[in-house]
C-alpha cells in the first residue's frame, strides 16, 4: 500500500492501533497508512521512512554497521532510549524489516512519529501573587521549554532565554509558530510590554529552549534529543512538555524517557494531558509516563475544559491528569510574525489548551524549586498535588488531585507517596471480587508532628456519591512525627451496590491548617467478556501485521485487536458492535503486500467469544476503466458506520489491485454503508504524473453492506468529461488537482493530489451514478523532501454531472476576488446562531466563480455595532462574534488583506453593513445579507489586458444563497492605475442581469485596481477593494 499523495475527504477518520501496555517489538504506526500520509512519510513525499530503535544486545558501532548494510543510516544517537534515531530507505524496506526482527541483537522498532504542540487572571487564580511576596519568584531554577522555540526579541522574554538548542530539521530556532513562546512567557514572562499586567507565574525563573517541533508538530526523534539535552546536559530543574499525541497501553519511546530522565536525574516534566477531551481513557502520551506531572486544563470557574483529555490510562487504568490549571483564554506572549490564538494588541495573544495550562504548573514547580533547591522531582511533585484545590463537581479523572494551588503549594509540609492510587479493573461480574489494598505513606518534612484525620469522598459513575465502602482507610487517625512517616491501608471494595463503570475520589486527611488530598480511583467493569481474534493471513498464517477493530453501535467505543503472534483478546463490554479486520501480507520489496478487508456490520457481545478472519476467504476486488494506459493512482475501500451523531470510517488506500480482496460477513448493517472508489492518471517513463492528459474517478456506494468481492468494468457511457484549463500560477509556484467524490448520502471519499502542469489541460472522466464530484486546485510552494507547502486554495460545491456528456471549466484565471460559491452547510460563509456571528468569507475566487483563500502577509477582521467594535481577528475575513446584544442593530464588517503571493490582488479589502438581531432555535443558522462584487473581464493567458485601449468590465453582484436582502438599488464602480492612490469612475451600465463599466487603460504597462460600491433595497451595502486586480499590457 501507498504510493499516493492522500488527502482526507469529508467525513472521514485515520485509523491508529494499540493494545497491551508492554513492549512489542514493532510500532503499529508502521502500518498505519493514513498517519503515514498526515505525517508526510508517504511515498509520493520522501523515499524513506525515519525511524527509532533500540538497541539490545549489540553495541552502538556494531549497529550502525548492520543498519547501514541493511540500507539505513543513524541520523542521531539517542542514548535515553539506548538507541538511535534511523532513516531507513524505503527500496530496502522488506531487508531491513529481516534485519531488525531476525534476533540481530536490536530490541526495539518504533516510527519517528510527529506528535501536535497540543495571565493576567490566572496567575493570582493559582497563588502565585502570594508566593512572590514570600519571595519566591523562580530565582536560580533552570526551565527548560521544549516547543516551538522561543521568540527572544519579545519584550516580555528579553534577557530571559540563557541558551537555546534546535533539534528540528528548521535552519535556526526562532519560533514561526508562536505556541513556545507563549508557554515560555506563561512561566517566566516579565510582562514589559503589558506593564506588568501579563507577568508569570515564576518571572525570575532561567529559561532555555529546546525547538523539538517544525510546525505544529515535531519528530520524536527531535523530542527525545531535546528531553536528554535538558535534562542530562543542561540539569534543568523543571521541563515544560506542552506536546502530545495518541497514546497506546505500551510505553513509547518518549514515556520511556520522560520515566528514565526523571529517575536517573531527579528533573520534573510537566506534560500537557492533551486536547482529545470529551471521552474517558483520552490522556495523551507522554502525559500518560509514570514520571510525569500530567496536568488538564480548567476554566475561571475551575470547570474542566471541554477538550481538556481525561483518564483513565490506557491499559492500566493509571490516576491520570494528576492535576489541572487555567487553560482557557490566556493571554501571554505572541511571538513576532505568528497567529497562534486570537491577538490581543500588538504583542499578546489569547489562546486555549492543556498547552496552554501545563506552564502554570511548570512555573509553580519552579517557586517551589526555589523554596526547596535541594528537592528532586518526586517531592516537587507529591507537594504540588497534596495542596491542589478540588472541584467537587469533577472526578478525579478529570482533575487528578484538583487546581493547582502554589500559595498553599509553598507552605504544604505532609505529602504521600504515592501520589495518586489506582485500584485497577475489577472484571464483572463483582459478587466474587476481591478486595484490594494499597499502602499510603505519609510523610512529613515539617518540624512538628502533625495528627491527621483521615476521610474519603468518592463518586460513582452516575455522578452521585458512590455507597460507603468503596474505597475505605484503615484509620481514620494517623499520627505523623515530624521528619518521619505513618502509613495507611486504603482497601477498595468493588462488591458493594451501585452502578458499574469508573469511581473516583480522594483521600482527605486534614489536620489544623494541614490538608492533604490522594486521589484514589478504580474500575468497577461493567458487565463485559473476553473476545479473542485470530488474524490469519493470505497464506493462511497467523499475522501480527493485521488487526481488527471493533466499533461500538450503542454507544460510542473504538477498541483495536492485534498482537504480533496474530491472536489478540480484549474485554468488551456487553452491546452491539461492528467488527472489522484488515489483513495484510508481505510479499518482499518493491512488490504490493496482499490486503484484505473484512467486515461483519453486527456483531453482538454477550458472552465470551472467538472469531478468525482468514485472508484467503476474502474475494477480489478490482476495476477497469476504457483507457488502458491509465493506472490506478489511488484505490480506497472503505466503510462507514454512523451512529444518532456520529460516525465513524475504516478502510484502506493502495495503488494496487493485485490481491486487494473484500468479505462481508453475516446480516447487512443498519446505517451502515461502504465504498469502492479509484483514481487513476497516466504516468511518464519516469513515473510522474504531472503531464497526464487525463484522470478518471469512478466511485461506488453500497448500501447496508461491504461488498464481498467487487468487479467493475467502466463503460464510457457512465462517465462525464470534463474538459480543464488551468491558469498561470505566480512563480516558484507548484499545482495540485483533487477530485473528491460525494456519495449519496452526505458520504466523502478521498483524493489523490494529482500534480498538475498550469497553465494547461486535461481531461477528466468522471463516473456519475450515485457520485457528485468535489473539485480543488491547490496553490503550492515546493517544502522541505518535495512536500507541498500550500498557500492558497481554489474549490467548488458538489457538482452533479450527467453520464454521456461534456462539459468545460477554467481554474485559475483572474482577477482574484471574494466570490460567494453555493453553500454546503447551514453555517458556511457569514451567518448568524443566537447571539453569535459567524463570519468565514472566501476572498480569492477566481473569474469562473471557484471559490479561494490565500495565506496573506496581514489580514484583520473587525465587526462594529451601532459604530462601537465588537471584536477584531488578526485571520483572513474570518471571525466568530460571541456575547452580541439580542435587540436588532446596525452592524458593520471590515476586512482588509495584503498578501505578496505573486503579484495580482495583493490586497482586498471590504466593508459590508446590515442589520441584525438574535436568531431563536438550537442550531439554527440565519444566513446574512451581506454582498460580494465580481469583476469579470476577458484577459490574455498572463492575466492582462491592452494598455491604452477601451475596456469592458462586466460586474455582477453575488449575494449569499438563501440570505435575505432586496436587489441592487445603486452600483458605483472605480478604477485605479497607481496602485489605488487615485481613483477614476468608471461608466457604468446595465447589462442583462448585471453590470458592465467602461474604462480607458493608459498607454503604459502597469497594474489596474478596481473598486465598487452597491446598495440594496433592503439598504444592505458593500464596498469592495482589489489591488491589482489585473495586469496592462
Amino acid at each position: 500500500m501507498g504510493g499516493a499523495t492522500g488527502c482526507h475527504g469529508r467525513g472521514r477518520s485515520g485509523r491508529t492501533v494499540g493494545e497491551g501496555r508492554h513492549g512489542d517489538a514493532a510500532d503499529r504506526r508502521l502500518f498505519d497508512v493514513r498517519g503515514l500520509v498526515r505525517a508526510g512519510y508517504h511515498d509520493a513525499v520522501r523515499d524513506t521512512l525515519p525511524l527509532v530503535v533500540r538497541y539490545g544486545a549489540v553495541s552502538a558501532r556494531s549497529a550502525a554497521g548492520t543498519l547501514s548494510a541493511a540500507g539505513a543510516a543513524v541520523t542521531r544517537d539517542l542514548s535515553v532510549v539506548d538507541g538511535a534515531a534511523v532513516s531507513a530507505r524505503k527500496d530496502s524496506a522488506s531487508k531491513l524489516w529481516s534485519t531488525l526482527t531476525a534476533g540481530r541483537g536490536f530490541d526495539r522498532i518504533w516510527l519517528d512519529g510527529k506528535r501536535e504542540v497540543s495571565l493576567d487572571q490566572s496567575v493570582p487564580r493559582i497563588g502565585a501573587p502570594s508566593a512572590w511576596q514570600a519571595g519566591y519568584t523562580g530565582e536560580g531554577v533552570t526551565v527548560a521549554v521544549l516547543d516551538t522555540g522561543i521568540d527572544t526579541a519579545h519584550p516580555d522574554l528579553v534577557g530571559k532565554v540563557a541558551e537555546s538548542r534546535n533539534f528540528s530539521e528548521e535552519p535556526d530556532g526562532s519560533d514561526r509558530i508562536g505556541h513556545g513562546t507563549h508557554v515560555a512567557s506563561t512561566i517566566a514572562g516579565s510582562g514589559a510590554a503589558s506593564g506588568g499586567r501579563y507577568e508569570g507565574v515564576a518571572p525570575d525563573a532561567t529559561l532555555i529552549s529546546g525547538k523539538v517541533c517544525e510546525s505544529n508538530f515535531c519528530t520524536e526523534s527531535a523530542m527525545l534529543a531535546g528531553l536528554e539535552w535538558a535534562a542530562a546536559e543542561k540539569g534543568a530543574n523543571v521541563v515544560n512538555f506542552s506536546i502530545g499525541g495518541f497514546d497506546s497501553p505500551e510505553i513509547d519511546p518518549i514515556e520511556e524517557a520522560v520515566n528514565t530522565l526523571t529517575a536517573e536525574h531527579g528533573t520534573l516534566f510537566v506534560v500537557a494531558a492533551g486536547n482529545s477531551g470529551s471521552s474517558d481513557g483520552s490522556v495523551e502520551s507522554p502525559g500518560s509516563a509514570e514520571a510525569a506531572l500530567t496536568v488538564g486544563a480548567v476554566d475561571r470557574s475551575d470547570e474542566l475544559a471541554d477538550f481538556s483529555s481525561r483518564g483513565p490510562r490506557i491499559g492500566d487504568e493509571g490516576m491520570k491528569p494528576d492535576i489541572t490549571a487555567p487553560g482557557v483564554d490566556i493571554v501571554a506572549a505572541r511571538a513576532a510574525g505568528t497567529a497562534t490564538g486570537a491577538p490581543v494588541g500588538e504583542h499578546y495573544t489569547a489562546a486555549s489548551g492543556t498547552s496552554m495550562a501545563t506552564p502554570h504548573v511548570t512555573g509553580a514547580a519552579a517557586l517551589l524549586a526555589q523554596q526547596h533547591p535541594d528537592w528532586e522531582a518526586g517531592r516537587l511533585k507529591a507537594t504540588l498535588m497534596a495542596a491542589a484545590e478540588p472541584n467537587p463537581s469533577l472526578t478525579g479523572y478529570q482533575q487528578g488531585a484538583g487546581r493547582v494551588d502554589v500559595a498553599r503549594a509553598i507552605a504544604q509540609s505532609v505529602t504521600t507517596d504515592p501520589v495518586s492510587v489506582s485500584f485497577g479493573r475489577a472484571l464483572w461480574p463483582h459478587g466474587d471480587d476481591e478486595p484490594v489494598a494499597r499502602t499510603v505513606t505519609y510523610h512529613n518534612g515539617g518540624t512538628a508532628g502533625v495528627t491527621l484525620d483521615l476521610a474519603v469522598t468518592a463518586t460513582g459513575p452516575d455522578g452521585e456519591p458512590a455507597a460507603t465502602g468503596i474505597f475505605t482507610p484503615s484509620a481514620t487517625t494517623l499520627i505523623v512525627p515530624a521528619g518521619g512517616q505513618a502509613q495507611v491501608t486504603v482497601t477498595s471494595d468493588t462488591r458493594i451496590p451501585g452502578p458499574d463503570g469508573l469511581y473516583s475520589g480522594q483521600l482527605v486527611a486534614t489536620g489544623g491548617a494541614t490538608v492533604v488530598r490522594t486521589p484514589l480511583g478504580v474500575h468497577k467493569e461493567v458487565e463485559s467478556y473476553d473476545l479473542t481474534v485470530t488474524l490469519l493471513d493470505h497464506d493462511g498464517a497467523a499475522s501480527g501485521a493485521s488487526w481488527a477493530t471493533l466499533l461500538g453501535i450503542d454507544e460510542v467505543r473504538w477498541i483495536d485487536l492485534f498482537d504480533e503472534d496474530g491472536v489478540a483478546t480484549a474485554r468488551v463490554p456487553k452491546g452491539r458492535y461492528n467488527l472489522s479486520a484488515l489483513l495484510i501480507t508481505e510479499r518482499g520489496e518493491g512488490v504490493p503486500p496482499a490486503v484484505s478487508l473484512q467486515a461483519q456490520p453486527v456483531f453482538e457481545v454477550s458472552a465470551d467469544a472467538s472469531v478468525t478472519f482468514d485472508a484467503r476467504k476474502g474475494k477480489p476486488v478490482s476495476t477497469t476503466v476504457p483507457e488502458r494506459t491509465a493506472v490506478p493512482a489511488l484505490i480506497d475501500v472503505t466503510f462507514q458506520q454512523a451512529l444518532e451523531d456520529f460516525a465513524y470510517s475504516v478502510g484502506l488506500w493502495t495503488d494496487s489491485f493485485d490481491e486487494l480482496t473484500t468479505l462481508h460477513i453475516g446480516p447487512r448493517g443498519e446505517r451502515f454503508s461502504s465504498y469502492v472508489a479509484s483514481q487513476w492518471m497516466k504516468e511518464d517513463a519516469d513515473g510522474e504524473a504531472e503531464s497526464s492528459p487525463y484522470f478518471y474517478g469512478v466511485a461506488e456506494r453500497f448500501e447496508g453492506r461491504l461488498p464481498s468481492g467487487y468487479a467493475k468494468h467502466v463503460r464510457r457511457g457512465e462517465l462525464a468529461t470534463v474538459r480543464q484549463e488551468f491558469g498561470a500560477l505566480p512563480d516558484g509556484m507548484i499545482g495540485h488537482r483533487l477530485l473528491f467524490p460525494e456519495l449519496d448520502p452526505d458520504s466523502g471519499g478521498s483524493a489523490i493530489a494529482l500534480p498538475t502542469a498550469a497553465p494547461g489541460r486535461r481531461t477528466e472522466y468522471l463516473y456519475v451514478p450515485g457520485v457528485r464530484w468535489s473539485p480543488e486546485l491547490h496553490i503550492s510552494k515546493p517544502g522541505e523532501e518535495g512536500f507541498p507547502d500550500m498557500r492558497a486554495l481554489l474549490f467548488q460545491a458538489p457538482v452533479s454531472y450527467r453520464a454521456g456528456q461534456g462539459y468545460k471549466d477554467v481554474w485559475h484565471t483572474g482577477p482574484f476576488g471574494p466570490v460567494l460559491p453555493a453553500s454546503q452547510w447551514p453555517s458556511q460563509w457569514t451567518t448568524r446562531t443566537g447571539d453569535t456571528i459567524i463570519v468565514d468569507l472566501p476572498l480569492y475566487g477566481d473569474r469562473a466563480g471557484h471559490g479561494g483563500f490565500s495565506l496573506t502577509d496581514s489580514s484583520r477582521t473587525a465587526l462594529y455595532r451601532d459604530g462601537q467594535l465588537v471584536g477584531e481577528t488578526e485571520y483572513s475575513a474570518f471571525g466568530v462574534f460571541e456575547g452580541l446584544p439580542p435587540e436588532r442593530g446596525d452592524y458593520c464588517l471590515e476586512v482588509a488583506d495584503t498578501r505578496s503571493l505573486g503579484d495580482l490582488t495583493t490586497e482586498v479589502r471590504g466593508v459590508w453593513t446590515f442589520q441584525s438581531a438574535h436568531v431563536p432555535g438550537e442550531d439554527v443558522f440565519a444566513r446574512l445579507p451581506l454582498s460580494v462584487v465580481r469583476f469579470t473581464p476577458r484577459l490574455d493567458a498572463d492575466n492582462a489586458a491592452t494598455a491604452g485601449r477601451s475596456f469592458q468590465i462586466p460586474v455582477t453582484v453575488q449575494g449569499q444563497s438563501g440570505a435575505p436582502g432586496g436587489k441592487v438599488r445603486s452600483l458605483t464602480v472605480d478604477v485605479s492605475y497607481d496602485d489605488g492612490k487615485t481613483w477614476h469612475k468608471a461608466q457604468v451600465r446595465r447589462d442583462g442581469g448585471g453590470w458592465v463599466a467602461s474604462v480607458r487603460h493608459p498607454g503604459a504597462a502597469g497594474f489596474v485596481s478596481l473598486r465598487a460600491k452597491a446598495t440594496d433595497t433592503g439598504g444592505n451595502t458593500v464596498t469592495q477593494t482589489v489591488i491589482h486586480a489585473y495586469r496592462l499590457r
